[in-house]
């Protein structure tokens, strides 16, 4: 039953952002054919230079009382990446490998469409860690699996965030002369965003997981890379971009789906032993005797009886032969 309600709350979240993500590409979309002059890049007034901004703003709101009210109802977030990654599901394969081949075609084509570039091996290099990143993720996926050592995950799992934070150095280097930093703004604010959410999504990898930010960043990240889907590039990178949308979202209805329910922790909690009580020993009742004072006794004759003397008939006899020898010794 709890596993029923996190799917439907997964797709329901997965559904919103998605929503999200295509109004406010939209509005993207015609505020570049209609505020941005394609040419020298400047800016003109209009109502979606405040549409835009506005719609970042109220789906970052709607994400966040979302993920508040999911939040009520899950016990504890799984720790590590062998608890998230871990779909039974037929389509569950099916996905990440769709994904993952949707990146890796990204690197491809950049890597071949950028030859004629002058920041050509900026945008080979972002290709190159494109392709990496793309057949790193079934195996990160697939991680509880097969059982990846922590450090191949580590290393899997920074793939991302060496090339996002590539590709922001790059974004900037390139869009360095645009003399309107609306142009571009979107496209920063896209890349940045997913250098942090692969960097907490990172951490449950590294053993330093927190979930609560993995799980906004990442739902925040995938809205923005959605909308900057609008703006012009490489039809590559646009892939590219798609495919990160893609694992973000991903990843998130993962730990959604994997969360324990606060019934849960309680039938797994340890039932608690009382402690030995140890028997106090009786205290050893102290006697007391009762001491009776000295003082003066008081003198008081106590009457004596003497037995009266006595004398056998031998005794006399012995007495007069006693006489008799006196008697004789003076003589």
């Amino acid at each position: 039953m709890q596993k029923n309600i996190m799917r439907k709350d997964a797709f329901t979240i997965l559904c919103y952002v998605c929503a999200a993500g295509a109004f406010s590409a939209f509005f993207r979309w015609l505020q570049n054919q209609s505020a941005i002059d394609p040419e020298t890049k400047t800016l003109s007034p209009s109502m979606f230079n405040v549409l835009v901004p506005l719609a970042i703003i109220g789906a970052c709101i709607i994400f966040y009382s979302l993920f508040k009210k999911l939040k009520l109802k899950i016990g504890a977030f799984p720790a590590d990446d062998y608890s998230i990654y871990n779909g039974k599901s037929i389509f569950y394969p099916i996905s990440y490998y769709i994904i993952g081949g949707i990146t890796v075609l990204g690197g491809l084509i950049t890597f071949v469409a950028a030859a004629d570039d002058f920041y050509c091996s900026l945008y080979r290099a972002i290709a190159f860690f494109a392709i990496l990143f793309g057949a790193s993720f079934p195996l990160v996926c697939s991680c509880s699996r097969r059982r990846y050592a922590p450090t191949i995950m580590c290393v899997l799992t920074t793939l991302p965030i060496l090339m996002y934070c590539l590709w922001l150095v790059a974004s900037y280097k390139i869009n360095s002369s645009e003399p309107t930093i609306f142009a571009f703004a979107v496209e920063i604010l896209a890349l940045c965003l997913a250098i942090v959410a692969f960097y907490y999504l990172a951490g449950f990898a590294y053993g330093k997981a927190s979930p609560d930010q993995a799980v906004f960043v990442s739902l925040v990240a995938a809205f923005m890379c959605i909308t900057t889907l609008a703006d012009s590039r490489y039809f590559g990178l646009q892939l590219i971009i798609a495919g990160t949308a893609g694992v973000l979202l991903m990843s998130v209805c993962m730990i959604i789906l994997n969360v324990k329910a606060p019934e849960e922790l309680e039938q797994d909690a340890p039932e608690e032993t009382p402690e030995p009580v140890e028997e106090e020993e009786p205290e050893e009742e102290i006697k007391t005797e009762l001491v009776i004072k000295s003082g003066k006794a008081e003198v008081s004759p106590e009457p004596t009886i003497q037995a009266p003397d006595y004398k056998t008939k031998t005794d006399d006899a012995v007495d007069e032969i006693l006489k008799e020898y006196k008697k004789s010794s003076l003589e």
